[in-house]
């Protein structure tokens, strides 16, 4: 049952036949006075409720149970119109000018969708400067905003342009809650974007979810579930620009923890075919964002998934082919991540450099501290494990500060993302 336009006859419909209530009732119920519904009731059919008000009454209506609604539905049946046309079956003229307003009204919404998209767009700006602990509630507020709008009159082109805006900022809640070690909750928003995305068929939307959703699986240690999920937002990116996040970001670094070499370099390098295809940008892109993928971005996800893979050399030459980009950058948690990569394979390689490593490491970390998040913890704690295992000594420096990090970073971090052991792909490096 649903109501496309509410006049003053159903909103008494609703409040004698269904509730039962007073007119200061439903004033109380509704939060607004109890002059406004007295003008509703008085002005029966001639009225017609604006946005905010017949959202409201959407709502009340939704809440009725079946004795309630098949009250409303019949007091609604027996409605006869207070005003007859004047000529035959033409309107009046003021119920065409009341439709004319409303067409007015949708008109406007126009400038509403432009500032959502902006405040987006300010949002995913803002990503690696605050993090998000400091921006997850202010994207929450402009989803339910953008949901209290869906369920209004809208005009055709804006509700289109509403969907897309959800499914991002799903999106990005999606990418902030695998930050803070949320899997479950990841999940789910990347589901609740899916369904918008595939709502107004946004292929390219729905390959960036896929994505993210292969971003989640692998900071959840389900790398084969990686692997799935990346091959199928290929599928969906078509050769398209977001098909280098999926290659890089999501096949090529889970592969690299299952330990496949050649699959690696294969998912490497078509991310790269595709750069040089796509004209991307040479510079450090954000971690988080609907454009494509930059070279640089691309060049920090081959260092680490060489480094999983066992590929100290190729680890060390994409490290440091970044290092210059990452050091221009804003990005903290770019450069920490590098570091603690090239950190890593200093360790590993063939004649380790213990003390540059454990220096870099300490730099890592002190650039996330007041900021950590879940990919930093995971690959700070396999560095200090890796350390521990074979040099112990020069370790102590680290492992101290890494305790003092874990300990500011706890209360910052959801419980199921505390610390593990040391992943497979680690462990087995760590043996050879």
């Amino acid at each position: 049952m649903a109501v496309t336009a509410w006049t003053g006859a159903e909103v008494r419909a609703m409040r004698t036949a269904a509730l039962r209530i007073t007119q200061a009732d439903l004033a109380e119920r509704l939060g607004f006075t109890e002059s406004v519904v007295r003008k509703w009731e008085k002005r029966g059919a001639t009225i017609t409720l604006t946005n905010q008000h017949a959202a409201a009454m959407d709502t009340l209506l939704a809440r009725l149970d079946d004795g309630q609604r098949h009250r409303f539905e019949s007091a609604r049946s027996a409605v006869s119109p207070t005003i007859v046309p004047d000529v035959g079956q033409f309107d009046r003229s003021d119920a065409i000018v009341g439709r004319l307003h409303q067409l007015a009204e949708l008109r406007g919404d126009g400038d509403l969708v432009d500032g959502l998209s902006l405040a987006l767009g300010e949002v995913v700006d803002r990503y690696e400067a605050e993090g998000p602990r400091h921006l997850a509630g202010e994207v929450q507020e402009l989803r339910q905003r953008v949901n209290l709008l869906l369920q209004q009159r809208r005009h055709p082109a804006h509700v289109e342009q509403l969907y897309r805006i959800a499914a991002r900022l799903s999106g990005v809640l999606a990418y902030m809650a695998v930050n803070c070690g949320r899997f479950g909750s990841a999940r789910m928003y990347c589901r609740e974007a899916q369904v918008l995305a595939s709502l107004i068929e946004d292929r390219e939307m729905l390959a960036w979810v896929k994505s993210t959703e292969s971003f989640c699986a692998y900071y959840a240690g389900d790398f084969a579930l990686s692997v799935t999920l990346a091959e199928e937002g290929i599928s969906l990116a078509d050769s398209g620009s977001q098909a280098i996040r999926l290659y890089s970001n999501g096949l090529a670094r889970a592969w690299g923890k299952l330990g496949d070499t050649v699959e690696v370099e294969r998912a490497i390098e078509q991310a790269m075919s595709l750069a040089d295809h796509h004209n991307v940008v040479p510079g450090l892109t954000p971690a988080l964002t609907f454009e494509s993928y930059g070279k640089a971005r691309l060049m920090a996800n081959a260092a680490t998934a060489f480094l999983s893979a066992g590929r100290f050399d190729k680890a060390l030459e994409f490290g440091e082919l970044v290092e210059d980009h990452v050091s221009q950058s804003d990005s903290v948690w770019s450069a920490t991540l590098v570091r603690l990569d090239v950190a890593t394979a200093l360790v590993l390689q063939r004649h380790p450099e213990v003390e540059r490593a454990v220096r870099l490491g300490v730099e890592a970390l002190d650039a996330s501290s007041d900021r950590p998040i879940r990919s930093v913890w995971q690959r700070a704690d396999e560095l200090g494990a890796l350390l521990e295992s074979r040099h112990r000594v020069p370790s102590r420096v680290y492992a101290e500060r890494l305790a003092q990090w874990r300990r500011s970073a706890q209360p910052l971090i959801a419980p199921e993302s505390r610390i593990q052991p040391p992943s497979a792909s680690t462990a087995r490096v760590v043996q050879r």
